[in-house]
């Protein structure tokens, strides 16, 4: 009997996830149990009862609501950015309908170094070209960025006023729909140079005019981070009300018995 105790009590030391699950679960029973333990020594175990579960899902809905408007707490995926296709050969190549009734990117907007998106773009492109089925290079060191670009997504507003930094901003907020976000980064191969001197700075990579251009398609996945939080909501809001239901009809019914003068038959 205690080996078996002390192997139970090994597994539980030793897995975080069972550690995790007994913790959380100790921490509702001692939060919830202590609160209804208290309401019920003077409200009755059913009134008791009634008014814990109430109280517990009107403080989720808030909770819940905060998580919902800020994306915090239990949340979902975050939007990221997913390969369509690698067009190996030039944008001549490729297959989606987005690139390929305009392989000269006439109507993408370039994205520049300085803008919060190249970064992201570059990690995402050296995961996906390096990463890939077959891959198409075998380090980030393989190749070069020649352009970015981007087509889609929300509307950016047309100028810095006030008026339009608002209006933009209200607009973006009450979409229902999200346009189709694409990506575009064009690299090309580099010239091997061999090892680098010993003492000296590594040079400057140049690209191979002989390699092909590819061109890997991206995707926005806006992804489901307030999903789970508003799910929480309303599905606490809901059950908060069916309580708050119940304990006033409880309450207009107690009020209605002790206002009638006759006695109660028993």
């Amino acid at each position: 009997m205690n080996s078996v105790i002390q192997l139970t009590l090994a597994a539980i030391a030793w897995e975080p996830t069972i550690r995790g699950i007994l913790a959380v679960v100790i921490g509702v029973v001692a939060l919830v149990g202590s609160v209804y333990l208290l309401v019920a020594t003077n409200s009755g175990a059913r009134t008791g009862f009634l008014i814990s579960i109430t109280g517990l899902f009107g403080w989720m809905a808030i909770m819940g609501l905060v998580w919902w408007i800020y994306g915090i707490g239990w949340v979902g995926n975050d939007p990221h950015w997913r390969e369509v296709e690698i067009a190996r050969n030039g944008p001549e190549s490729a297959h989606i309908e987005v690139v390929a009734e305009d392989p000269s990117l006439a109507k993408w907007s370039p994205v520049p170094e300085s803008d919060p998106a190249f970064g992201e773009l570059q990690a995402v492109a050296s995961d996906e070209l390096i990463s890939g089925n077959p891959p198409a290079y075998t380090s980030p060191d393989d190749y070069i960025i020649l352009e970015v670009w981007q087509r889609g997504g929300k509307p950016k507003r047309s100028s810095d006023s006030m008026v339009d930094r608002v209006s933009n901003k209200i607009g973006n907020t009450l979409r229902l729909t999200h346009p189709k976000h694409y990506a575009v980064v064009e690299v090309q191969g580099v010239i091997d140079q061999g090892p680098t001197q010993p003492g000296q700075a590594p040079p400057r990579p140049e690209v191979d005019p002989d390699a092909p251009v590819v061109m890997l398609v991206l995707e926005r996945d806006l992804g489901n981070l307030r999903l789970r939080p508003a799910a929480l909501t309303i599905f606490s809001t809901i059950v908060f009300g069916i309580g708050a239901n119940a304990l006033h009809r409880r309450d207009k019914m107690e009020a209605e018995n002790r206002a009638r003068k006759e006695p109660l038959a028993v």
